[in-house]
């Protein structure tokens, strides 16, 4: 009687643990998107930096641009933003809309991506290239506000600011001098000597 309930159990844990397979796999839902650009090609591709742009390159191209896309925030983009840019935030950047936008932009001509800074604008050049976008452009630069206008600053991305090199070589370590130390001298108790007082005598004579 007990191997017979026995087998009852281990009978309704299978068919149970076979329900659960079953509707994990009608309920499965593949990812959306998936990257097409592995991290070898990505790194080949950046490698020669032929996809950054200057403002002074920008300006020479910027009628040919397919499409120029500002990463920055909807509040940013309000105050101001380069001239004929549409606005896609980077939080936004993969909804339906926007990668089928992306996809028919840069089919001939480059797509130009721009942000509040150069690092904000790779994060959304990196994800789309990829996810298979090739033709694009990361424009280097940094925007601001100054007095209620909207300004744009070219940034030289790749060029250090500080020469390091020169720098290491004027600090290098001087070989440290052998310091002997010499233990500190222990001062020595000098002895007192307590001098009994002498008694004072008393006055000799009376009445």
């Amino acid at each position: 009687m007990k191997e017979l309930e026995k087998t009852k159990r281990i009978s309704i844990s299978a068919v149970l643990f076979l329900l659960v397979v079953v509707i994990s796999l009608l309920t499965f839902r593949k990812p959306q998107y998936s990257f097409t650009n592995n991290t070898a090609k990505t790194l080949e591709f950046i490698g020669n930096k032929s996809y950054i742009l200057s403002m002074s390159e920008f300006e020479q191209i910027k009628d040919q641009a397919s499409v120029i896309i500002d990463v920055r925030s909807n509040f940013d983009f309000s105050k101001g933003h380069i001239d004929k840019a549409i606005n896609i935030p980077l939080s936004q950047l993969l909804d339906k809309n926007s990668i089928d936008l992306l996809k028919g932009a840069s089919m001939q001509n480059p797509a130009i991506i721009y942000g509040k800074t150069p690092e904000e604008a790779n994060a959304a050049f990196m994800l789309l290239y990829q996810l298979g976008n090739e033709n694009l452009k990361l424009l280097s630069v940094t925007t601001y506000y100054d007095n209620k206008q909207f300004h744009i600053k070219n940034i030289e991305i790749g060029k250090a600011k500080v020469n390091y090199a020169s720098t290491m070589e004027k600090a290098k370590v001087q070989p440290i001098k052998k310091i002997v130390l010499k233990p500190a001298p222990i001062p020595v108790k000098k002895k007192v000597v307590v001098k009994p007082k002498k008694k004072k005598k008393m006055p000799e004579g009376g009445c």
